[in-house]
């Protein structure tokens, strides 16, 4: 049984899993998908949830569904789905919410891609240097912000935290994600800069930055991905209260 983590719903768990299945080809292109019923009884979760979460894995053109029948793997990658959201976006000039949390979503695919092939990289530890002193500068400047409201110790963290995920991002050998992502996301660091931050929540982040850095020097990858999913879903759930 997997065990979800408590931020995500049944149909997100399921996707985010399969998704990782698909995208490290443990199902490859062209194979079935184990069935609704037997999904639904691995996951504890109801068949809607199932449908929901294929729904998802479908619109990333991951899969291909047919009623009576089994889902079918249709790629192995989400270049796809990366491209057609970067054009859309790149036609917007003002991207409303439903484009941000879809570029929202896009980062967050790369990220977690980012994570976990870089936990099982031998040469790993040259960008958890990188990540390792990002962390290092955040955890220096976290306690002036405790005390001082200037805007500009805010703006350096966030340039920081900007340069950690950049670094992470960078580590992925996806050459296209990786352009698409330099392209679209200052539209999406932008609408970050609207979002509410305390300073207990800043710690907190902090510290899981910390344990990431060290469950990817240690190659623990399920750990790695897990508080990248965490983040991730975090900034998501606070994406979607915000006013654009």
């Amino acid at each position: 049984m997997i065990t979800p983590l408590a931020t995500e719903t049944k149909s997100t768990q399921i996707a985010n899993k399969l998704e990782e299945m698909i995208l490290s080809k443990v199902y490859k292109a062209g194979e079935p998908l184990p069935s609704q019923q037997e999904l639904a009884a691995q996951f504890s979760a109801s068949s809607r949830s199932v449908r929901e979460a294929f729904k998802n894995l479908e619109a990333k053109g991951l899969i291909q569904v047919s009623q009576g029948k089994r889902a079918i793997v249709k790629s192995n990658n989400l270049d796809q789905f990366v491209e057609s959201l970067s054009m859309t976006l790149i036609t917007n000039h003002a991207p409303d919410r439903k484009l941000i949390n879809d570029l929202m979503q896009v980062r967050t695919t790369i990220e977690v891609s980012a994570t976990r092939e870089l936990s099982r990289d031998p040469a790993r530890m040259l960008v958890v240097r990188s990540l390792d002193r990002c962390v290092t500068k955040m955890e220096q400047l976290l306690p002036s912000l405790e005390t001082s409201k200037d805007p500009e110790l805010r703006k350096q963290m966030r340039a920081i935290d900007f340069e950690f995920h950049t670094n992470l991002i960078r580590s992925n050998d996806n050459i296209i994600l990786n352009s698409i992502y330099e392209n679209l996301s200052p539209q999406l660091y932008n609408a970050m800069e609207k979002l509410p931050e305390t300073f207990t929540e800043l710690r907190k982040k902090i510290n899981e930055y910390r344990y990431l850095v060290e469950a990817l020097e240690n190659g623990q990858t399920d750990l790695a991905v897990a508080l990248t999913l965490v983040n991730m879903t975090n900034i998501k759930n606070k994406f979607e209260s915000l006013d654009l």
